[in-house]
């Protein structure tokens, strides 16, 4: 379904961000005025505390955002003992449809 207001279609971008990381990926998206949700999340997808966040976006800004992501995430860090943390991962969907209730 195409948002005629932005000329383009919509597109979900969800960030699955570890729990170390979130508060500077917050702020940094904030800051880039990106409006955003966040997903409180458990279970054993990073086996590691991390929360979802979700942006929905013309398919124009979508690369913006995912630099946004990357820039402000930083790339996967080592723990101690040799464990590493995972990084950011982000899936960007298209929506195929949006209903207003």
């Amino acid at each position: 379904m195409p948002d005629e207001s932005h000329g383009g279609e919509l597109r979900q971008v969800i960030a699955v961000v570890p729990e170390p990381r979130l508060g500077k990926v917050e702020t940094f998206l904030r800051h880039r005025q990106r409006r955003f949700t966040r997903l409180l999340a458990q279970g054993g997808f990073l086996r590691r505390g991390s929360a979802v966040l979700v942006l929905v976006a013309p398919e124009d800004e979508v690369d913006g955002i995912v630099q946004d992501l990357r820039q402000s995430a930083g790339p996967a860090q080592p723990y101690a003992y040799g464990d590493w943390e995972s990084g950011t991962v982000v899936f960007v969907l298209p929506i195929e449809a949006s209903l207003s209730l």
